[in-house]
């Protein structure tokens, strides 16, 4: 059995060491973020406070002043990055995060608005998942027929009248351009609902000044993934300049007991890097999206929103159709790797340094694995290419 484990181990590793990784819900920490990732703050427990019951019974723990003030010192970075007043790190998911605005301001019967998921809305927020079993009543955000990337303002704005939700998450796993984050939010907050922006897939361009400011654009509060274009540990956040006290009762021991403190260690790593690096890195993520996509559009591939100058993500859209889905399965043959959504992300390889001449050579590889090339040929010269980029970027100090 162990060796067993070691050999998964091993060739899991070599996968992803010889893969060009395309999705845009995946990155890659740094040495520096791993380091914590994997250390003793992991087997350790912290209260910010004493759990106390009515039989006199409390619970807290000796030895954790230095878990303390790194929780303290993670906390202080995300506040000042997000122009915050309150943040939690404690989600250790961004589907945690949703369920914290959830158990925070709604109550079974309320009617919340959300991102269809046919429409590339999360998964977590479907009819039939977590406002499943809250008894929550979706609605959802309206899109233009053509273009569901794009929110139908008026529509929703009509909507949001009509339903007066009690709260509306913008919460999209296909998120190309920033949105009208003022615009929702006076509408919301005429109705007296709560604006939600989930963060998760935008996450490393607002860090990285690129994208938008959701609360400083009006947003009550910014939930978010922190492990798509923000290169952190996969995990969580909370952030928001008016419901901390709504926010922390719903935290410790009801939407987590033990927030994984080597992670929020390895997370706060990840946000002094982004600090520092984060304008860089966010741009060159930008402009590689722009290059691939212009690139695999030239050849003929059907790129969405080539008007828009096909997005401003780390991401953007391949039209979905049988000639993709069959893609999918030859690029995995070659180790490029894509999901079955259409979405098209590069955040992982500007992490490893690649910018626009290796985005063309990329796109190269995508239209050869569509032709009559030696399919074995050109995966090795994929792996020879991809052996080029083994050291991280945007991290050094």
């Amino acid at each position: 059995m162990k060796n067993k484990l070691k050999n998964i181990f091993n060739n899991h590793t070599k996968l992803r060491q010889e893969s060009i990784n395309l999705l845009p819900s995946e990155n890659a920490i740094s040495p520096h973020a791993r380091k914590y990732l994997s250390s003793d703050f992991g087997q350790r427990y912290y209260f910010k406070a004493p759990f106390s019951t009515g039989s006199g019974i409390s619970y807290s723990y000796s030895g954790t002043d230095y878990i303390e003030e790194m929780v303290y010192l993670g906390e202080e970075i995300t506040k000042e990055i997000f122009s915050a007043s309150y943040v939690s790190l404690y989600p250790i998911s961004g589907h945690q995060a949703n369920l914290a605005v959830l158990f925070a301001f709604t109550k079974p019967g309320d009617s919340i608005m959300v991102f269809d998921t046919a429409n590339g809305g999360y998964p977590g927020l479907d009819k039939d998942k977590l406002p499943k079993y809250l008894n929550l009543d979706v609605h959802f955000i309206q899109v233009n027929p053509k273009k569901p990337e794009f929110i139908d303002y008026e529509k929703t704005y009509r909507l949001i009248e009509k339903i007066r939700p009690k709260i509306v998450i913008y919460s999209s796993a296909h998120t190309l351009f920033p949105i009208d984050v003022k615009g929702l939010s006076s509408k919301c907050h005429e109705v007296d609902a709560k604006f939600i922006y989930d963060g998760s897939h935008p996450l490393g361009l607002i860090v990285g000044g690129i994208f938008q400011k959701p609360l400083l654009e009006g947003a009550d509060v910014l939930i978010a993934g922190t492990q798509k274009s923000f290169p952190g540990p996969q995990g969580g956040l909370i952030a928001t300049n008016k419901y901390a006290k709504e926010l922390e009762k719903v935290n410790h021991f009801v939407i987590i007991d033990n927030p994984h403190f080597h992670r929020i260690a390895s997370l706060t790593a990840a946000m002094i890097e982004m600090k520092k690096y984060g304008n860089e890195y966010a741009r060159q993520v930008v402009r590689n999206t722009k290059t691939l996509a212009r690139e695999l559009h030239s050849h003929g591939f059907n790129v969405k929103y080539a008007e828009n100058n096909y997005s401003e993500s780390h991401m953007f859209k391949i039209e979905v159709n049988n000639n993709y889905l069959r893609l999918i399965k030859k690029l995995e043959d070659i180790n490029i790797m894509v999901d079955t959504a259409g979405r098209i992300g590069v955040a992982e390889m500007t992490r490893f340094g690649m910018k626009e001449d290796e985005m063309k050579s990329i796109a190269m590889f995508i239209v050869q694995s569509e032709g009559s090339v030696d399919m074995e040929s050109l995966k090795k010269r994929v792996i020879t290419f991809k052996k080029k980029f083994s050291t991280f970027h945007y991290y050094k100090f």
